[in-house]
C-alpha cells in the first residue's frame, strides 16, 4: 500500500486558490516583471551611452566563464562568513528558482511529471535548499548588524532586500505546512516535505482544517505579493548583480590580465580624444560592469593603496562612476580626483579578487591617459617619461651605458653570437640601477654555467615602454613598442628571457598587439629548467630561515609561482617560510603602475607593510624575482625595525651563491 501511495504522490499547484485568484496572481506577477523589465531597459539605455564595442563575442568563452565564475563561484570560495552566507544564498536561490520553473513547466506543459518519486525527491530537495536560503539570509543580517567589514557596501535598501528574501523563504514553508495540514497528507509522503511536516506536527497540531485552509489562503497571498515586490525592486537594490553580474562575466573581453587595450591612433586623430574625460567615453561593456558591482569590498581589501592610506578604493572608483552614469557631473576633479588615479600600482589585485570580473585597472588606465594627454602630470614621473622618450630609459642614462653591468663577464652580444637561442632582455632597471645590475650579472653567469646559448642587445635594447603605458602615455609606449619590435625582427629573435616581470608581461602579452610574437620566459622558469636538468644546483640550505615575495606581474598576472620556488629549493629547504599573502594572492611592493617614480611619504609606502609581513615569518633572507621588488623591499626592510638584519636577494643571486665550486 505504501508503494502505491508513493507512486501516486503529488499535489495541486493551485490548491485552495480559486480560478479568479489565479488570474489576479498572474496579472500581478506579469506587472511586477514588467516593472523589472522597464527599469532594466533604463539601465540598458545608460550603457548604450558608452562607446560601441568592448564585448567578448566568443560564445565558448561565455559558457566557460559562466560555469567557472557564475555557477562554480570560483572567486567567492573563501573561509569567511561572507563566503558561507553567499554560498547558502546563491545555492538556495538557484535551486528554488529552478524548482519553481520546473513546477510551472509541469503544470502548464503537455505532460505533468510532478508526481511519484520525482515529486518526493523534488519536495525534499527544495526543503533542504530552502533552509540553506533562509539560513543565508539570517547570516547576512547578522553580518551586517554585528560583523560588517568597513569595505562592505551598505545602505537601508539592503535590509529591505534581506527582509523580503527571508520572508519569501519563511512564508513558503508556512504555505507548505498549512497545505499539508488541511489536505491531511499521509505521513509517509509528508515526511519528504521535511520542513513543512515539522512545522505541521509542532506548531499546527490541533488546528481546525477549515482554519488551516483560510490561513493557507492568506499565507499564499502574502507569499505571492512578496514575490511580486521582489521582482519589481530588483533593479533598484543590490540584487541587480544577479542579472548584470553574469552578463559582465560573459561579456568582458578576453585578453591576458596584464595587457591593456591599445589606443587606436587613427581614432585619436579623428576625434582628438585621448583616454576618457567623460563617462560616455567608456565602452558599453565598461558601463555594464559598473552596474554589476555588488560592493562586496573584496577589491578594496586587497588594494595596497587603500591599505597604506592613499586616496584610492577600487570599489569607490566603480561606485562613483556608477553614480555619475545616471547623474550629471564632471568626471575628472569632481567625481574622481587625480590623486586617486595616480595612487594605483596596477598590481591587478582588485581585478583578481572581483567575483564578477570588473576591470578596475582598465577604468583607471583610461582616465590616466586623459590626464597625461592634458599635461596634468608633473614631477619625477613626468621626468621619467621624458627620459624614456629622449634616452630610451626612465633613468636618464645614455643608452650607450647599457652594457656597463656586464663588465668583465664576457657576455655575448647579438653581434658576437648572432646564432643565439635566447635573447637575454636585461631591462632598464638591471641595466642602470646599481643594485639591480647584480641581478643581471648573476643571471648571465648562471646562463653561461648552464650552457645556454644567449646574447644581449646592448645599446640596441631600449625601454619596453611598460612604465609609459602604466602611467598613461600610450603614444610613448606605442613608439617604444614599434621600435623594439623592429629591432627584434631584424635580429630574428624567437626566444626571450628576462629577469623583469614587467618586461616579461609587456613582451609576451602586449607586443603581440604590434606584431611582436615571441616565446618569452621569465628568468625563473629558465633557471628552474636548468635546475631540473641538473645543469645548475640549488645546493644546500644555509640553515637561515628564508621567505619569498612573489612579484605581482609574475605570480598574479602571469600565474608563475612554482618556478621561483624551484630555484630557491623550497622542497629541500626546511627553513623556507611562506608569507600569508603569497602566490597569486601576493601583496604588492608598491612600485607598479609607474609608482616607482612617484614621491610618497614613508608612512604610505607599500613596501613597509610588506616588510613587516616578511619579518613576521622570522626569515633572515627575503628572496624575490623582480628588480623593482628588489629595490622596494630593500628600502622597506631598511625602514622597518629589525629589517636591517634581513638580506634581500633576487633568486638568481641566491642560486648563484649556492652553486658548487667546480
Amino acid at each position: 500500500m505504501i508503494a502505491i501511495a508513493m507512486d501516486n504522490a503529488t499535489r495541486e499547484v493551485f490548491g485552495n486558490i480559486a480560478p479568479w485568484m489565479q488570474v489576479v496572481f498572474f496579472v500581478m506577477i506579469a506587472a511586477s516583471i514588467g516593472v523589472l523589465v522597464w527599469q532594466f531597459v533604463a539601465h540598458l539605455r545608460l550603457w548604450r551611452k558608452g562607446q560601441p564595442g568592448g564585448f567578448e563575442r566568443d560564445w565558448r568563452v561565455w559558457v566557460r566563464r559562466l560555469l567557472e565564475y557564475g555557477l562554480a563561484q570560483k572567486r567567492v570560495h573563501k573561509k569567511s562568513l561572507g563566503a558561507l552566507l553567499h554560498l547558502l544564498l546563491f545555492s538556495g536561490f538557484l535551486v528554488l528558482t529552478i524548482g519553481t520553473t520546473l513546477l510551472g513547466i509541469a503544470h502548464d506543459g503537455p505532460y505533468n511529471f510532478h508526481h511519484g518519486w520525482y515529486y518526493l525527491i523534488y519536495e525534499l530537495t527544495l526543503d533542504i535548499f530552502g533552509v540553506a536560503f533562509c539560513l543565508g539570509c539570517v547570516l547576512a543580517m547578522y553580518r551586517r548588524a554585528f560583523q560588517r567589514p568597513a569595505s562592505l557596501g551598505h545602505n537601508p535598501r539592503d535590509w529591505w532586500l534581506l527582509g523580503v528574501l527571508l520572508s519569501l523563504g519563511l512564508t513558503g514553508f508556512l504555505v507548505e505546512a498549512l497545505r499539508m495540514h488541511y489536505t491531511q497528507v499521509q505521513p509517509e509522503i509528508a515526511h519528504w516535505s521535511v520542513v513543512g511536516w515539522l512545522v505541521d506536527v509542532t506548531m499546527l497540531r490541533g488546528l481546525e482544517v477549515d482554519s488551516a485552509r483560510s490561513m493557507h489562503l492568506a499565507a499564499w497571498w502574502l507569499h505571492a505579493i512578496l514575490v511580486a515586490a521582489f521582482f519589481a525592486t530588483i533593479p533598484v537594490n543590490r540584487f541587480l548583480h544577479v542579472i548584470t553580474g553574469p552578463l559582465n562575466i560573459a561579456l568582458r573581453p578576453e585578453r591576458p590580465m596584464g595587457a591593456l587595450v591599445p589606443l587606436q591612433m587613427e581614432e585619436v586623430e579623428q576625434t582628438g580624444l585621448i583616454g576618457v574625460s567623460e563617462i560616455e567615453q567608456f565602452t558599453r561593456q565598461q558601463l555594464l560592469s559598473l552596474d554589476s558591482c555588488m560592493e562586496c569590498g573584496r577589491c578594496e581589501d586587497a588594494c595596497p593603496a587603500t591599505a597604506t592610506g592613499k586616496p584610492l578604493s577600487p570599489k569607490k572608483v566603480v561606485t562613483d562612476l556608477r553614480w555619475l552614469m545616471g547623474h550629471s557631473g564632471e568626471l575628472h576633479g569632481e567625481t574622481i580626483q587625480a590623486e586617486t588615479l595616480w595612487a594605483c600600482t596596477m598590481c591587478q589585485a582588485c581585478v583578481q579578487e572581483c567575483p564578477v570580473l570588473i576591470g578596475h585597472v582598465d577604468l583607471i588606465s583610461d582616465m590616466r591617459r586623459h590626464l597625461v594627454g592634458e599635461g596634468k602630470l608633473s614631477g619625477p614621473p613626468a621626468r621619467a617619461l621624458q627620459q624614456i622618450g629622449n634616452q630610451s630609459n626612465p633613468y636618464g642614462r645614455p643608452n650607450s651605458d647599457r652594457l656597463a653591468w656586464a663588465k668583465g663577464l664576457g657576455v655575448p652580444t647579438v653581434e658576437t653570437n648572432p646564432h643565439f637561442d635566447y635573447l637575454f632582455w636585461v631591462g632598464c632597471a638591471a641595466s642602470f640601477d646599481p643594485r639591480a645590475q647584480k641581478v643581471a650579472r648573476a643571471t648571465a653567469q648562471l646562463l653561461k654555467e648552464g650552457g645556454v646559448s644567449f646574447a644581449v642587445l646592448g645599446p640596441e635594447e631600449s625601454c619596453t615602454g611598460d612604465p609609459a603605458r602604466r602611467i598613461g602615455d600610450e603614444f610613448l609606449f606605442q613608439q617604444r613598442a614599434q621600435t623594439n619590435v623592429e629591432t627584434l625582427t631584424r635580429h630574428k629573435v624567437k626566444k626571450i628571457v628576462t629577469p623583469c616581470p614587467h618586461c616579461y608581461n609587456t613582451l609576451k602579452n602586449e607586443y603581440p598587439q604590434f606584431g611582436g610574437q615571441y616565446e618569452v620566459q621569465h628568468h625563473s622558469t629558465l633557471l628552474a629548467e636548468l635546475v631540473g636538468e641538473g645543469r645548475l644546483s640549488t645546493g644546500t640550505s644555509t640553515g637561515e630561515p628564508i621567505t619569498f615575495h612573489d612579484p605581482c606581474y609574475l605570480a598574479r598576472v602571469s600565474g608563475e609561482v612554482d618556478a621561483t620556488r624551484t630555484v630557491i629549493g623550497v622542497n629541500t629547504d626546511a627553513q623556507f617560510r611562506e608569507m600569508p599573502r603569497h602566490g597569486k594572492k601576493t601583496f604588492c611592493c608598491g612600485a607598479g603602475g609607474g609608482r616607482m617614480w612617484f614621491d610618497e611619504s614613508p608612512a604610505q609606502r607599500v613596501s613597509g607593510l610588506r616588510a613587516q609581513e616578511a619579518l613576521a615569518t622570522g626569515a633572515r633572507t627575503l628572496a624575490t624575482a623582480c628588480p623593482f621588488c628588489l629595490n622596494m623591499m630593500t628600502d622597506g626592510m631598511a625602514g622597518t625595525p629589525g629589517g636591517e638584519n634581513v638580506k634581500v636577494l633576487d633568486i638568481a643571486e641566491l642560486l648563484l651563491n649556492r652553486q658548487k665550486p667546480s
